[in-house]
């Protein structure tokens, strides 16, 4: 990766140089001299730095659009959509407890764990995937009648 990628990429997911040193846990200055060329960016920092952005640039393309009403913090309203059986599956196992993020692991995991996040119906707490009061309810059963 060049000095000036690094910039773009900086620019694309909205951090600042420190805040990169800080995700690397490393100072300032090392980050610094590779924006500036004088020292050659490692190529696991540069490909890290472009998964972010990958990640990133994809994400935007799903950014909501909201109306001049949302925008004056009006709460808006729910539509009602499909969930994934997958996604279900996976909300109904958080109902019984926190799932470890890494026990989680392949594509399918990776939408249906993307699903619960983007939608409200789980969070991560730490390394743990956990369920939301939405959530909650969603993944619950009714009785029998």
């Amino acid at each position: 990766m060049q000095a000036k990628r690094l910039a773009e990429c900086l620019h694309i997911i909205r951090w600042s140089p420190s805040t990169l040193a800080n995700g690397l846990r490393t100072n300032d200055d090392v980050v610094a001299r590779w924006l500036s060329g004088a020292d050659e960016i490692p190529t696991n920092v540069g490909s890290w730095v472009e998964a972010l952005t990958f990640t990133h640039e994809a994400s935007d393309d799903m950014r909501p659009t909201l109306t001049e009403t949302e925008n004056r913090s009006a709460r808006p309203r729910k539509k009602l959509e499909h969930v994934p059986v997958y996604s279900y599956n996976l909300l109904r196992l958080l109902s019984q407890g926190s799932v470890v993020l890494r026990s989680l692991f392949g594509t399918d995991d990776e939408a249906a764990v993307f699903f619960l996040v983007s939608r409200g119906l789980a969070e991560r707490d730490g390394d743990q995937l956990i369920i939301t009061p939405v959530g909650k309810k969603m993944g619950e059963i009714p009785a029998a009648l």
